[in-house]
């Protein structure tokens, strides 16, 4: 009898016992994304521009889950202009693309792998930015 509650006890025990490697929900878009990221490449209408003389700098902080908010600074030959607010940027997940920011309902980027691409339209003239997180 003594066995049969042992191996019933065994058994219930060994059955009840689950993977924990499943239970870790995956971390917020906000949290993913959110952190400091400098500008490497500059293209203007399609042509590059060196960054010899220009510090870019993209700051993305966590607001919500799906939102963060964005500033960037820049620094020529040194000297810093007044910070740029880019107001709350929204994020979707689009897999193994990445995320995808945007701005309303306007997408102005996409961050994978720690690279963040920006493209906008400023004044007439299409900008994108390509910047690696720090």
């Amino acid at each position: 009898m003594k066995k049969i509650f042992l191996f019933l006890f065994l058994t219930t025990f060994f059955f009840s016992c689950k993977d924990d490697k499943d239970k870790d929900p995956a971390p917020e878009l906000s949290a993913q994304v959110a952190g400091t990221y400098k500008v490497s490449k500059l293209t203007v209408d399609g042509d590059s521009y060196p960054l010899d003389q220009v510090e870019i700098i993209v700051q993305l902080d966590k607001s919500t889950p799906e939102t963060v908010t964005g500033e960037m600074r820049l620094k020529i030959d040194g000297e810093a202009e007044p910070d740029s607010d880019l107001g709350t940027l929204n994020l979707k997940n689009v897999g193994s693309m990445g995320v995808d920011v945007y701005e309303g309902t306007t997408k102005v980027g996409n961050i994978k792998s720690d690279v963040l691409t920006l493209f906008v339209e400023f004044e007439g003239q299409n900008f994108e930015m390509v910047a690696n997180k720090r």
